[in-house]
């Protein structure tokens, strides 16, 4: 109660009145302390006593509007704070223009986020995109001057690059609600408008009617049932849970975790009262796929909700989303109401008797709420800092109850998986051709930014290689320049060169280990791995060419294993191409503040070593810019204590914020050390 009430504040007037939270703490019967512990946390929250500026520009400083720019429109010498200073002082206004951290608006970056106190009646914030620097002192001067500011560039008006690169099409109608446009056909993922159905929420009702012909309640398994007999169990009464396993769907959200599992974990525990909570922040810099899920599909992410809820036995879901979404907040918002209007949310599900609420849950802003048991500590009133674990959220979630947290593309495969089976989703994955052995499963989304012709989302079959992503027709459509280095993760991966350097002595005896060694996992991994070491890394190779590693979470971690990189190599949402000339020096210490500056505190190691990771960056920087970089011994140093930090985070944080903080630099000095001795030049 006590974050949206704030979250609702804080749109009405643009900060938190004293007043209003005097009030609220009488309506609530919440002690003030408890209000200012929880603003005082979450940056989005501007408390009065602050003095918050009368217009705020916010410029994205973070990755892709990073590379793009935003550096210079921040500088406080040239840039857009001079204008703010001149029309504060002409004005009598405090005019602010300062960094923020990623908008979510990366594939045409760079972003901006602008405010006035009080907004107008209707309007969230106006959010410009890709704009050049006069277009943005336009914006200020109209505020200033108390004129309408330039048209915004919202997300619904803009089409994005997807696969069929044909723009939008228009499915059918749902009756009196229309459907809204919708990336062409090219998605899997979009089950109801590739069919050409009207979106009627039939997975769910596929479930309620197995329910009704059922002779008796679908009871969870015994808790002491495991193996085989577990199986059997799920795949003779709770067929459509078996779909899940069959799919093998993994989480979106970058852990990886296999849904079937945490939705088996909550279905096996007692009582009635268990939650779903879709992870809806999407806060890590060039991710931005489920913004568009959530703007042009919310009815898959909604029905995804409900299925998760209904099929494990839940009370209620929740979509959790970022606030720099508003248009998607809406849209999730109208969309939970059609689907209550249709009988498929709320009381008494399409005649079963099964109930089942959704709500939309505004976040009140921090990258760290992208964690999931951070998250759950926002929803529940607190400062969102992760949980120490166990116990684990499927058992001790929200309200201290057994809860699924996934991601919003996690949810919204779940619909297609129901109603055309895990085998279907499963088989759309990359297989080769010459061996049906060798294959991959499922298809997934990624955000792309930038130097690729066409910026976008792109749903993959799982397995597709980096090069084709970026340089096939119907994906990317090619490299702006010679490819200089990729971040496959956004920056928790840093960055990993073009051709990777391999040591020329992992011979033959070391390749059948490293693939035995994947084999005890998985037989089918192993496979594509052997393959992939004869066809890519012949004996006596010294590198290996980044473009043809493929898209597949299980094949980076096995790479690392059998290659032994200097730097754990990741694969994620969002994936980041440089090429020409770019400083990658720079973009590695962009990266490093990002985390230093989303750092909750709460981890003295990741607090303090995340600052001390800033200032070797920026030192290197400074050396090199100067004229005078670091070399020989005082080098090996600072990369034996970048060394020492990073074994120190990822053994201390109790999140993953402090196990990848370290990483981006640490790419930097294993595979570009040129850059921390010579800016590049164009």
């Amino acid at each position: 109660m006590i974050v949206q009430r704030l979250r609702d504040i804080q749109n009405r007037f643009g900060f938190l009145p004293d007043r209003e939270l005097k009030e609220l703490s009488r309506e609530i019967d919440v002690p003030m302390y408890r209000l200012e512990e929880v603003s005082s946390f979450f940056p989005a929250f501007k408390l009065e006593r602050t003095n918050p500026p009368d217009i705020e520009m916010r410029v994205c400083r973070d990755m892709t509007c990073h590379l793009r720019g935003s550096a210079a429109l921040l500088n406080e010498r040239t840039g857009l704070p001079v204008l703010a200073t001149e029309l504060s002082e002409r004005t009598g206004k405090k005019i602010c223009v300062e960094g923020v951290s990623c908008l979510g608006r990366c594939d045409r970056a760079p972003a901006v986020w602008v405010e006035k106190r009080p907004m107008p009646e209707g309007v969230h914030a106006w959010v410009y995109a890709n704009r050049p620097g006069q277009d943005l002192e336009e914006v200020l001067r109209a505020l200033a001057d108390d004129r309408d500011p330039p048209a915004p560039d919202p997300d619904a008006e803009y089409p994005p690059h997807t696969n069929s690169n044909r723009g939008y099409s228009t499915p059918p109608s749902d009756g009196d609600n229309a459907h809204p446009p919708l990336p062409a056909a090219g998605w899997s993922l979009d089950v109801y408008g590739r069919q050409r159905w009207p979106r009627d929420y039939r997975a769910i009702k596929r479930f309620t009617d197995y329910l009704s012909k059922l002779i008796r309640p679908l009871v969870p398994p015994p808790r002491d049932m495991g193996g085989k007999d577990l199986e059997n169990y799920v795949q003779r009464f709770h067929p459509l849970l078996w779909e899940l396993k069959t799919s093998n769907l993994l989480g979106m959200g970058g852990a990886g975790a296999p849904a079937y599992q945490k939705w088996l974990d909550v279905w096996r525990e007692s009582g009635t009262e268990k939650y779903v909570v879709c992870n809806g922040d999407e806060s890590e810099p060039g991710t931005f796929k489920d913004r568009e899920i959530l703007l042009r599909m919310p009815h898959l992410v909604v029905e995804g909700v409900i299925l998760a809820g209904l099929m494990t036995g839940g009370s209620a879901g929740y979509i959790f989303i970022r606030h720099e979404y508003h248009e998607q907040i809406h849209a999730v918002r109208e969309e939970i109401e059609r689907a209550r209007e249709m009988g498929a949310c709320g009381e008494n599900i399409f005649g079963s008797g099964r109930n089942f609420s959704v709500e939309v849950f505004e976040s009140p802003g921090g990258y760290i709420c992208g964690e999931q048991s951070a998250l759950i500590e926002a929803m529940e009133d607190r400062r969102g800092q992760p949980r120490n674990r166990p116990p684990e959220l499927t058992t001790n979630g929200l309200r201290d109850r057994p809860t699924v947290v996934n991601n919003v593309e996690t949810l919204a495969w779940a619909p297609g998986i129901v109603l055309f089976g895990g085998d279907k989703y499963e088989m759309g994955g990359w297989r080769l051709a010459a061996d049906p052995k060798i294959k991959f499963g499922g298809r997934r989304l990624f955000s792309v930014s930038g130097d690729v012709a066409r910026p976008g989302v792109y749903e993959v079959a799982v397995g597709l290689t980096l090069g084709e992503l970026f340089t096939g027709d119907k994906y990317c459509g090619g490299i702006t320049g010679p490819l200089r280095a990729v971040a496959a993760s956004g920056p928790s991966g840093g960055l990993l060169p073009a051709k990777i350097p391999i040591d020329p002595k992992f011979d033959e005896k070391k390749r059948a280990d490293a693939v035995a060694k994947i084999r005890e996992r998985s037989a089918q991994d192993a496979d594509y791995m052997a393959w992939f070491l004869r066809t890519h890394i012949p004996m006596g190779a010294t590198e290996l060419d980044l473009l043809k590693v493929p898209l597949d979470l299980n094949f980076f971690r096995h790479m690392n294993g059998a290659l032994r990189f200097p730097v754990e190599p990741m694969l994620g949402a969002a994936i980041a191409v440089y090429a020409g000339t770019v400083d990658l020096l720079d973009q590695a210490v962009n990266y490093t503040e990002f985390y230093r500056n989303e750092s909750c505190g709460k981890c003295i190691p990741c607090r303090l070593g995340s600052q001390k990771l800033v200032q070797i960056g920026q030192e290197l920087l400074t050396r090199r810019d100067s004229g005078k970089p670091v070399a020989g011994e005082e080098a090996e140093r600072i990369k034996s204590d970048v060394k020492e930090i990073t074994k120190t985070l990822q053994l201390t944080s109790i999140c993953g914020l402090g196990y990848v903080a370290p990483i981006p630099l640490a790419t930097a000095l294993s595979y570009f050390m040129e850059d921390t001795q010579k800016k590049p030049r164009g």
